[in-house]
């Protein structure tokens, strides 16, 4: 009897871990996922980044093509934008350096590094072949001093309450998630399905498609209940006033804008869209790790449209990717020593005869 107590109990504790585990390994479903994703933001003390930006595909057929058409369709076929950088919140640094990369007859390949502060935002010069900028220029920071500006403009400098923002941010998608039928939508997905690279630490990955036939009743409930309903939300919080810069007054308006825009009208537009675009496939895939922090993130464009005789497709893919998240990170440049550093008044002052004598003050 002892023994047959002791099987049961034995088997009852494997049961009940065998439930603990299935339940800590289990996904959530994917409008959770995204939503706890979200609300981590808040808690990101540091982290490193890198992205890039390129047209997969980008085609024209217009029927007066010229010359200069054809070189700036080529430009953006081989275009690519990269960043990478790092960002800390106490004290608050944050540095990113941007690439640009043309390939073909026009070849171009720069990089451009930003710095800032909650204070001050320094740019390096770059190098740049086809523009005549002064050599003792070159590799200097330009600093914008943004106590200086708010002075000069009688404004002040814009301040950003991570939490505030984030409890904005849960509030809206909140509204958004009430209204749409988030199965729809959302859908979680392999990581090697999605194309997330090996390198990236994706507990579970949600997809966001969009179809083109999906547009039309997208646009009517944000018109009709979404928008309304953020603006309620906007308009009866202060701090989100204060944060969206927007006044009682411009709600009101936007909420006069909305009342035109009703279920026919919309229908209307999305019928003149049709007639135009062909194609239209937008996905976007979010990668979230064991802490619920998105580090990889991607988003796919792709159209095609044919208007009187005119064609063209394009396809348009932006991928961003966190690491070192709450870590300590290392900053590639750092903030600029006095001697590296050059002001717009200086840098303009070198820079007038390029400008046509202009200033600084013109601008």
């Amino acid at each position: 009897m002892l023994t047959k107590k002791l099987g049961y109990s034995v088997v009852a504790l494997l049961l009940a871990v065998a439930l603990v585990l299935s339940g800590c390994t289990k996904d959530k479903s994917p409008k959770d996922a995204l939503q706890a994703s979200l609300s981590t933001n808040s808690e990101l003390s540091s982290y490193s980044f890198k992205g890039s930006m390129k047209f997969e595909e980008f085609n024209l057929n217009l029927a007066e093509m010229t010359e200069e058409d054809t070189t700036t369709m080529n430009m953006f076929k081989n275009a690519e934008v990269s960043w990478s950088g790092a960002y800390q919140k106490d004290p608050m640094l944050s540095e990113v350096e941007l690439k640009l990369e043309l390939k073909g007859d026009l070849a171009i390949n720069f990089q451009i590094p930003i710095i800032a502060t909650d204070k001050k935002l320094w740019v390096k010069v770059p190098n740049i072949a086809m523009l005549p900028i002064p050599e003792e220029m070159v590799g200097k920071y330009l600093e914008l001093d943004l106590e200086q500006l708010a002075e000069q403009t009688g404004q002040e400098i814009p301040t950003l309450d991570p939490k505030q923002s984030q409890k904005f941010v849960e509030d809206l998608m909140n509204i958004v998630f009430k209204h749409l039928n988030a199965d729809e939508y959302l859908s979680s997905v392999k990581a090697k399905d999605a194309g997330i690279p090996s390198d990236v630490d994706a507990k579970q990955v949600v997809q966001i498609h969009v179809k083109k036939a999906q547009i039309e009743p997208f646009l009517t409930t944000v018109v009709e209940k979404i928008a309304p309903e953020v603006l309620d939300l906007i308009a009866n919080n202060k701090d989100y006033l204060d944060m969206t810069g927007m006044t009682k007054e411009d709600i009101d308006a936007a909420k006069e804008g909305l009342k035109s825009a009703d279920s026919t009208t919309i229908k209307e537009g999305v019928a003149e869209m049709n007639k135009v675009v062909k194609n239209l496939d937008i996905v976007a895939n979010v990668g979230i790790d064991k802490k619920d922090y998105p580090v990889y993130t991607d988003a796919s464009v792709k159209a095609a449209f044919d208007s009187e005789g005119n064609t063209g497709s394009f396809a348009i893919k932006v991928v961003s990717q966190l690491g070192d998240v709450n870590e300590k990170v290392e900053f590639k440049y750092g903030q600029p020593k006095a001697e590296e550093i050059v002001s717009f008044e200086e840098a303009f002052g070198e820079l007038g005869g390029l400008l046509g004598g202009a200033s600084i003050d013109d601008l």
